[in-house]
């Protein structure tokens, strides 16, 4: 067979919370790396995002960090990447497994034999994820890891690099409308650019409304925009990010959160017996945000959250993705400097992410 499906660590519990490191012993070609997480609800409803378990995920060799985002940012760039509707399996019932993934996916596609990770060109990978079962869902008291890896098998591949992805700057806000210059690499070709705009139950564009890239001291200025109206014509251009759930509802109203964080993403719950579903000012799943409630008895019921903005995350891509030699080339300029600009809000985090072309 070309491919395989490989187990680095067999499901493990993972409790208390801490940083699991796993050896990569594999010494085929990797086309990706995946986990799932798995907590035992402890409540029917949920006190955060399920990626918030996942406090950050790094791949290293030695000092060398290949990879390094956290698990909302890995997740909000795997849908991007890959056109994908949800990493969530949304089961947010009592007793019942809460379960995300996530991946890191070397290349452009899984099983691209250009882009890939060899482990023959390293000396100590390791995979190292920090967890905390008990964020989510506050009371859990069980979580668990599962890791794999898809790697050619009988397929010869001799990939000229991989794609790397980090997070290279992280803007805490204590005013709107304030700027923020973050000076980035020029060492690699640039995929894509990822700005995440987070303040739990906000849309992201509450937290960055402005964003300005330019060459060389306003030389060349290849965007400026306002990530707002950027988010409305990209809907011409993004998938919607689609996530089905099942969920406990009662008469007090519960919290629940999901994958697209616009400010209207829309739900829909079956059955259709009376119930309130509001964020923030009124608004459905604002930030990904939720409270649900029903008029009358208790009731479980299927619904899906739809809308964009994975994980309080713009998309910014430079060039076809599928397309190496159109990507961006910032090797030949002499500086590169990202302008933000804070919304409304006054509160939260904003991270700048790149997507990278790592070659051997």
């Amino acid at each position: 067979m070309n491919y395989r499906l490989t187990k680095l660590l067999s499901e493990e519990n993972l409790t208390p919370a801490g940083t699991k490191t796993i050896n990569i012993d594999v010494a085929d070609v990797i086309s990706r790396i995946f986990f799932s997480w798995r907590v035992t609800k402890a409540l029917d409803h949920m006190t955060s995002y399920a990626h918030k378990d996942i406090t950050k995920i790094e791949l290293v060799d030695g000092s060398d960090v290949l990879f390094s985002l956290d698990g909302g940012q890995c997740q909000a760039l795997n849908i991007y990447d890959r056109k994908c509707g949800s990493m969530n399996h949304g089961q947010h019932t009592l007793a019942n497994s809460e379960y995300s993934t996530y991946a890191i996916d070397f290349g452009r596609f899984l099983h691209d034999p250009v882009l890939a990770l060899d482990p023959k060109r390293f000396r100590n990978l390791q995979l190292k994820i920090t967890h905390n079962f008990a964020v989510a869902d506050t009371s859990a008291t069980l979580g668990y890891m599962e890791v794999w890896a898809d790697c050619f098998d009988e397929k010869v591949v001799s990939p000229m690099g991989f794609l790397s992805a980090k997070a290279f700057e992280s803007w805490t806000l204590s005013a709107a409308g304030a700027y923020k210059y973050v000076g980035l690499p020029t060492d690699r070709v640039i995929r894509k650019m990822l700005i995440q705009g987070y303040y739990a139950g906000y849309e992201p564009w509450n937290q960055v409304i402005e964003a300005r890239l330019s060459e060389d001291n306003d030389k060349r200025v290849p965007f400026d925009l306002d990530l707002e109206d950027y988010y409305r014509f990209m809907k011409g251009v993004w998938a919607p990010v689609e996530e089905t759930f099942v969920a406990r509802l009662f008469v007090a109203e519960h919290a629940f959160y999901v994958t697209p964080t616009d400010y209207y993403a829309q739900i829909l719950v079956t059955p259709t017996d009376p119930y309130y579903a509001s964020g923030d000012a009124g608004a459905f799943f604002r930030g990904g945000y939720a409270v649900m409630q029903v008029n009358s008895a208790q009731q479980e019921v299927c619904g899906v959250a739809r809308g964009y903005l994975p994980n309080h995350c713009f998309e910014l891509p430079f060039g076809d993705s599928m397309d190496i030699d159109d990507w961006y080339d910032v090797t030949k300029i002499g500086s590169l400097r990202l302008r933000l600009k804070s919304g409304s809000g006054t509160s939260g985090n904003v991270d700048t992410i790149l997507q990278q072309l790592r070659k051997y």
